[in-house]
């Protein structure tokens, strides 16, 4: 069994997961930016790229499956998850304006899980 203390710590980490908030200031359109110049004309470094975008969609509780894949003038997120939050890739659009969409469904061992492909058209 819990302890009081462990049950009071417990409870305030559930109140703490439950109110979460995304702030992320101004990194989405940082990155935004960083992710046009890097396709564009090459510059930055694309680990640094995929780790700032899976901090990214993580400060949203949009946790991937596997590592972001950036490729040509696109980017994927490998959600670890079948249910999306319209609410939350509505703000991550606002941060990538300069970036089209394309949620895809696959079936990976028996799940249905989404993908989420970003394409900078330039």
């Amino acid at each position: 069994m819990y302890s009081d203390e462990e049950k009071r710590q417990l409870m305030e980490d559930l109140v703490e997961m439950e109110t979460f908030k995304a702030d992320v200031g101004d990194e989405g359109k940082i990155l935004q930016e960083d992710l046009k110049e890097f396709f564009k004309n090459g510059v930055g470094d694309k680990e640094d790229l995929i780790f700032r975008l899976e901090l990214y969609f993580y400060a949203f509780k949009l946790f991937c499956r596997r590592s972001v894949k950036i490729d040509k003038n696109q980017f994927t997120i490998f959600l670890n998850d079948s249910l999306l939050d319209w609410n939350l890739i509505k703000l991550v659009m606002d941060d990538f304006t300069d970036f089209e969409l394309e949620i895809e469904a696959v079936k990976e061992n028996r799940d249905v899980l989404i993908n989420l492909n970003f394409t900078y058209h330039f």
